[in-house]
């Protein structure tokens, strides 16, 4: 009897082809774990509400009147003014918009938020972002200009939907970026 070859010894390749769309097939490794729900859904917030008074607005309103009034002293250029308080009445009126109620679900074919549907080859990985009470599932983009889907789900739900998603997409640690931080420091 011949002994086996070095190809005939390695252990199966890590790494699949898998065409968009399709749902990547088993790995020997996953035979022995204990197997994640088919879909999940649930319903939540699109995103998390801060209540906002008067005072808040005051202060977007000064601050705005003060960074035109500084950029018009030293440019002398009235459209770039008019350029920064314009976009502090659109954060105005984006900061007093209301979440809606969106019915989210994740299956195998992807992420369905509401009527949008988002494959898993559209992502190259998944974290979990701890946003004090609650915690949300940061899903990150391939292309590098798409911005990143955040889903906001109950805590008892967490372990059911990153067990899905785990599947089909690798996990990584993640944080806040800039400017989600500095977004929740003024109660975006």
């Amino acid at each position: 009897m011949q002994p086996e070859s070095d190809d005939q010894q390695q252990s199966p390749a890590s790494w699949v082809y898998t065409p968009e769309g399709a749902t990547p097939p088993p790995s020997p490794a996953d035979t022995g774990k204990t197997k994640a729900p088919e879909s999940v859904s649930w319903t939540a917030s699109e995103f998390i509400a801060h209540q906002k008074n008067a005072a808040w607005y005051g202060i977007l309103a000064l601050a705005a009147g003060t960074v035109a009034a500084v950029i018009f002293l030293l440019t002398r250029d009235v459209i770039s003014a008019a350029m920064v308080i314009i976009a502090a009445v659109i954060m105005g009126i984006f900061a007093a918009r209301k979440p809606r109620t969106l019915q989210y679900q994740v299956d195998r074919t992807g992420v369905h938020i509401g009527p949008k549907d988002y494959s898993f080859s559209q992502f190259k990985a998944f974290s979990v972002i701890d946003e004090g009470v609650l915690s949300s599932i940061s899903l990150l983009p391939l292309k590098r200009f798409n911005p990143g889907i955040s889903l906001y789900f109950d805590p008892s739900d967490e372990d059911r939907i990153t067990d899905l998603i785990s599947s089909y997409l690798p996990y990584v640690e993640g944080e806040k970026d800039a400017i989600d931080r500095f977004m929740h420091r003024i109660r975006f």
